[in-house]
């Protein structure tokens, strides 16, 4: 009986233990993007061995030996470090501002990634006749891919992504190539520059025209407090909206001039107060149609899980 009662006493301070779940706060939007944006990862060589080596996502890079020089053309021996970046989903794309446009155009990403090698805090460039390989799982696979560079600046304020054999950059980069195995489903990319780099195919065909959209639920809300972004279904794809440039959230409205005729999911997220909202809306968007979305308070947690859950 004394056992039992001791159990029945236990038992009794178990069933008294309430957990109180943690309300989080956020000071602002941006803090809030910032805790989501993607992160690099870091790997060291030497520079006359060169090296492989895969990242958490299955890359695979190869720099061959004695690949790297300096900016001014000098060899380079030593201890090497190399940053690669991969913006693979379309939260990623969000979340990073890394969206795979170009000139205004929306492209259906393959993979995105910036790889850079520095030594001692300078970059490094490729040499000549040599080339560094990078295999990526194909998020996307389509007949009319190509492959793009951007800026070599990790976070840039915009990103235009330009057709390498447009030749746009200073260093010639049309020994740059790419194709697609089709055995495990990855692109196999040869660099003879280190940048961001992306496979992707222009989406055709697109009218673009003006859109309105009022939010309700909340009040307040403009470009400080808002972002809004267009997923495009069954692409790997992502378009800001009301941004500057192409438009406006300004008094619970966001004014869009550049939206496609092509099915999407319109996601917008709000930070008020320390809470988290978030909306979104399902549809094809008609030129000149005004729209409503409704904003509600959610998490972190299942704000991530609706943008997984859309096409």
């Amino acid at each position: 009986m004394l056992i039992a009662l001791v159990l029945f006493n236990a038992c009794e301070k178990e069933e008294e233990v309430i957990v109180t779940p943690v309300s989080i706060s956020y000071t602002s939007l941006d803090t809030y993007w910032e805790t989501k944006a993607p992160t690099a990862e870091s790997f060291i060589f030497t520079a006359q061995n060169g090296t492989t080596f895969t990242t958490k996502n299955g890359s695979v890079v190869t720099i061959p030996s004695n690949a790297l020089i300096t900016s001014s053309g000098l060899p380079v021996s030593g201890s090497v470090s190399v940053k690669m970046k991969e913006i693979f989903t379309k939260s990623e794309m969000m979340y990073s501002g890394i969206l795979p446009v170009s000139y205004g155009n929306v492209l259906n990403s393959g993979g995105e990634f910036f790889i850079q090698a520095t030594q001692n805090g300078n970059a490094l460039r490729v040499a000549d006749n040599m080339l560094v390989e990078v295999e990526i799982p194909a998020q996307v696979v389509a007949n009319n891919m190509q492959l793009f560079f951007a800026e070599p600046i990790e976070e840039p304020d915009t990103m235009n992504w330009v057709q390498v054999d447009q030749g746009w950059f200073p260093q010639d980069s049309l020994g740059s190539s790419f194709g697609f195995n089709a055995v495990d489903s990855t692109y196999e990319i040869d660099l003879d520059t280190l940048t961001w780099c992306n496979i992707d195919a222009f989406i055709y065909p697109i009218s673009y025209f003006n859109c309105t959209f009022n939010l309700t639920g909340i009040t307040g809300l403009d470009g400080s407090n808002t972002k809004a972004v267009a997923f495009f279904k069954n692409q790997n794809s992502a378009w800001n909206v009301g941004v500057s440039g192409w438009g406006s959230i300004v008094n619970d409205v966001i004014s869009e001039t550049h939206l496609a005729d092509v099915p999407l999911n319109l996601v917008v997220i709000s930070v008020v107060d320390g809470d988290l909202y978030s909306g979104v809306l399902d549809i094809t968007p008609q030129s000149n149609q005004v729209y409503s979305i409704s904003m509600s308070i959610t998490t972190s947690d299942d704000l991530d899980q609706l943008i997984l859950s859309l096409p």
